[in-house]
């Protein structure tokens, strides 16, 4: 698709931060659970797998926003302008995070802070 013809998208500044931050923090918890259980003797492979999906996806998703902070188009009244491209990368993140924490709920691994 070229540069023309992509559509934009606009975020409200609170809302980019507020999903920097929940980014953020679910990377950390995740980072730490991931340790935690790679330290246990006996382990289930698919848990690895899923909380590495999750620590990887909230990185990957850190890494973009802060990009576009970095590199950040405003309109008039303050509102981020996304291209279509970063957002359909942004939504695939979030629902490949979305599908791997659904499966740890599933095996009884919760990812919240305690």
């Amino acid at each position: 698709m070229s540069e023309e013809s992509q559509k934009i998208y606009t975020f409200s500044v609170e809302a980019v931060y507020e999903m920097l931050d929940s980014a953020q923090d679910d990377r950390d918890v995740a980072r730490e659970l991931l340790a935690m259980y790679l330290d246990l003797e006996s382990q289930n492979e698919y848990i690895s797998f899923l909380l590495s999906e999750v620590f990887w996806t909230n990185y990957s998703i850190t890494k973009l926003i802060e990009k576009e902070i970095d590199t950040a188009v405003l309109t008039e009244d303050k509102q981020f302008i996304v291209t279509e491209t970063t957002l359909n990368i942004l939504q695939s993140l979030v629902i490949s995070k979305h599908a791997a924490s659904s499966e740890l709920r599933k095996m009884s691994v919760s990812l919240q802070e305690n």
